[in-house]
């Protein structure tokens, strides 16, 4: 199974480069006549039929006030006065037991306006989808599905069962404090599926407290009577708590013209019995379609930082913004949708981007080209003891509000243990900008490793996130008039406390951390100065040289 979605934004990898200078930032405390007004994000947001909220901010340098809100939306505030600052607004959406339903909301100054969508889909309450072949959301009764109970210890009535609390089916073989053997199927009634048709299958579910969830809530799918065959469920979208979450979508096109059945398995041990609670059963009509990930041959650009990868599904993207009528690049990454994180973040740096003109602005958001169904919600922060660290710091991001805004979307944000991000990394982060405000241009590779990762956390939308096992920067530095104009440096942290915050413990060269990451970073550089010398820089170790004070 594979998460799949439409991205409504591609990646556009043309933009003008624009060479690092020393040209100042715009002066955001300086009048102006014009009427100025933008509200952020202004690309659509979708909202679940369960509900929810869209967090936006407001910049207007004169009185705003937001227009025509329907009934099933509140927004907070709905007005405000001008200001040289951003504006933080909260959009509650009610829960939606009807249609598909969008809204456009109108913010008004005096003399512009700025909108942005707001669409919810359709209720799983008491109505079904309009595209649903089958559709059982299980919030009053267990509708037709039977039981079929294949090994129920005495001590318990029952394995499955309707939860009138929870509008929900939910399995467990746990009473406090015993946990007992189990098998029971929760069984559809019989759905034909019509001849020539595409569809797929979807639901939702919430539990925990599994040994291995795999084994023990798992969804089986039976034709015409025939053998029960798996549908396998990612790992990543099992619940790890309360909260339900989408379990997938399975493609049924194979099935149409004939008649099946669905099944969901619980089992559990006499050691480990999970709970598993599951609601809106649906299979709808049409397909969905797989995720375009854009691919770019980081050979055939100029921009120095882009490292080439192996593993093509991981895909190139990139974020530009616009300062004093040029574009510039922010930075690149490489997004797994499996894992939620960005496997690695570039970036130049020097002082066009790092000169303070404005102050952090912690505008936690989706980032607009994945969208909030694929990208992680960094809103409220991960659950258990993790920060939300940055792959591209915010202090290497001063030079407008898009470019400092950018660097605190969900891609760009990794959960970090506090001692970590707060020791080690912010040392590591404080050292690179230290070099480059002392170089022409510094180049960054910014990444974090997941393989061999058993660890998960969550985000503020309840989506499971791979918390990486450790936590790398490739750097390449470039000022002229040096004896070496090139110099190269990497560092690689486990995921843990350091005591002392060493960083000569961690550096190390770049060839060193090509074989420990698979990447090969600086790709662009033999084009720069030939193979020979590229080698020679990629072999260097930072505690040759003394701008790294290691």
């Amino acid at each position: 199974m594979k998460w799949l979605k439409f991205l409504p934004v591609l990646l556009a990898f043309m933009i003008v480069s624009v060479s690092c200078g020393k040209d100042k930032g715009p002066d955001d405390n300086k009048p102006t006549k014009t009427p100025e007004l933008k509200v952020t994000p202004s690309e659509p947001a979708a909202v679940s039929y369960d509900g929810g909220t869209v967090s936006l901010t407001v910049f207007a340098n004169m009185d705003w006030k937001v227009q025509d809100v329907p009934s099933w939306i509140t927004v907070s505030p709905e007005s405000g006065m001008g200001s040289n600052y951003k504006q933080p607004v909260t959009v509650t959406v009610e829960k939606n037991n009807g249609g598909m339903r969008e809204a456009t909301l109108v913010f008004a100054i005096d003399g512009a306006t700025s909108s942005v969508k707001i669409t919810q889909g359709h209720g799983f309450g008491s109505d079904a989808p309009s595209n649903a072949l089958f559709f059982t959301s299980f919030t009053t009764s267990m509708g037709n599905f039977t039981i079929k109970d294949v090994t129920v210890p005495e001590q318990l009535p029952c394995i499955w069962e309707f939860s009138s609390q929870y509008k929900c089916m939910k399995a467990t073989a746990f009473i406090n404090p015993n946990n007992y053997a189990s098998e029971s199927w929760l069984i559809s009634p019989d759905i034909t599926l019509p001849a020539g048709s595409q569809s797929y299958l979807t639901f939702e579910h919430a539990g925990g407290y599994f040994g291995k969830a795999s084994e023990e809530a798992t969804v089986w799918v039976s034709k015409e009577g025939g053998d029960w065959q798996p549908l396998v469920i990612d790992p990543k979208a099992y619940p790890t708590s309360w909260t339900f979450v989408s379990a997938g979508n399975w493609d049924m096109t194979p099935y149409a013209g004939g008649t099946i059945k669905l099944a969901f398995k619980y089992s559990s041990t006499a050691t480990k019995a999970g709970t598993w609670e599951v609601r809106n059963v649906a299979i709808l009509s049409g397909s969905y379609t797989e995720t375009k990930i854009p691919t770019v041959d980081p050979r055939k650009t100029d921009w120095m930082e882009l490292p080439a990868m192996d593993n093509d599904d991981y895909g190139y993207y990139s974020h530009s913004f616009s300062m004093k009528n040029n574009v510039y690049r922010n930075y690149s990454f490489a997004w797994s949708q499996k894992d939620l994180v960005s496997i690695w973040m570039a970036y130049p740096l020097c002082e066009t981007y790092t000169e303070k003109v404005v102050s952090r602005t912690d505008a936690w958001n989706y980032d607009p080209i994945l969208g909030p169904e694929l990208s992680c919600a960094p809103f409220s922060g991960y659950a258990g003891d993790y920060a939300r660290g940055h792959q591209v710091p915010s202090a290497d991001r001063l030079c407008c509000r898009e470019a400092n805004e950018q660097t605190f979307y969900g891609t760009n944000i990794i959960p970090q243990l506090n001692e970590h991000n707060e020791g080690i990394w912010q040392n590591l982060e404080n050292r690179i900008r230290e070099v480059a405000n002392a170089s022409d241009t510094t180049y960054v590779v910014t990444g974090c490793v997941v393989e061999g990762s058993k660890e998960i956390t969550t985000d503020s939308d309840g989506k499971n996130i791979t918390v990486p096992v450790a936590y790398y920067k490739a750097v390449l530095r470039y000022k002229k008039g040096d004896a070496d104009v090139w110099t190269g440096a990497a560092f690689y942290t486990e995921h843990k406390k350091y005591p002392n915050n060493d960083l000569k413990a961690v550096s190390m060269s770049i060839d060193e951390l090509e074989e420990m990451t698979g990447h090969d970073f600086f790709v662009n550089l033999p084009g720069k100065v030939g193979d020979d010398a590229a080698a020679a820089v990629e072999a260097q170790k930072p505690t040759d040289y003394k701008v790294w004070n290691l």
